[in-house]
């Protein structure tokens, strides 16, 4: 009997691997991905690189990242059947060129939500001025397309973003909102709801079925946001200390 092939839709940052300052002090790290500048930002550990390592004897991994498409073109460990960039707003074919179908999706949805990301901009503006945060905010784009909007402490102070999530949740949070407020660390974004990484896990799923027939997907995460493409894969992984984790052992 043929066994199935499996496939491991992975998120990358804070999952597979970290930034330098998250790592365990005094443990040896391995390069996973680098600044523009050349120099390594983000690092695996021995247990990382292990587990990793078990993925790929077993099945095909499959970037699945916030990170546009330069910022994937960084790490660089290796992964060669695709990825999902942008939140899923790009599939990217194995060979790095972004699928046109699902970029004309993508494009034609943005062109809509467009004036909407303007608007929550200036919105995140006025409200980090009120209280003296200094962010930067930002609509993220990638081959042109405007896909969410993006804030950051420009000083590293998380807690800036504290109370801009806080109303950002009570104005833009609700059910049937059309766009979605997602935060990890000290990264803070809205996206408009066509924006999602469950859509293009689901649509790449679906191509591979296409190709190799019956097939076996496991979904990894680390962020909230990521439940809902772990959660259209027949298996979850979850690393330890995780958002996700965190918020399982508080229930």
């Amino acid at each position: 009997m043929t066994m199935p092939k499996k496939f491991l839709f992975a998120d990358l940052d804070d999952t597979l691997f970290q930034s330098h300052k998250k790592c365990p002090p005094e443990t040896p790290l391995v390069p996973a991905a680098y600044l523009k500048d050349g120099s390594a930002h983000s690092f695996l550990t021995p247990t990382q690189e292990s587990v990793l390592d078990l993925f790929r004897r077993e099945m095909e991994v499959i970037p699945v990242t916030a990170r546009n498409a330069d910022a994937y073109s960084r790490v660089r460990l290796g992964f060669s059947a695709g990825a999902v960039v942008n939140y899923g707003g790009v599939i990217l074919d194995p060979d790095g060129t972004p699928e046109v179908e699902w970029l004309n999706r993508s494009r034609a949805l943005a062109g809509q939500t467009l004036p909407e990301l303007n608007a929550i901009l200036s919105t995140l503006g006025v409200w980090a001025s009120s209280i003296g945060a200094k962010l930067r905010i930002r609509i993220i784009e990638d081959f042109g397309v405007p896909f969410y909007v993006c804030a950051k402490s420009e000083e590293g102070d998380e807690t800036a973003l504290d109370p801009i999530e806080a109303r950002a949740r009570a104005q833009w949070g609700g059910p049937g909102s059309p766009v979605s407020v997602h935060r990890n660390g000290n990264n803070f974004s809205v996206l408009p709801a066509w924006l999602d990484k469950r859509h293009a896990v689901e649509h790449l799923a679906e191509r591979l079925r296409a190709i190799h027939g019956e097939i076996v997907t496991f979904g990894m995460g680390d962020s909230l946001s990521d439940l809902a493409f772990m959660s259209a894969c027949d298996y979850a992984l979850v690393p330890r200390r995780s958002q996700i984790n965190r918020l399982l052992v508080s229930a």
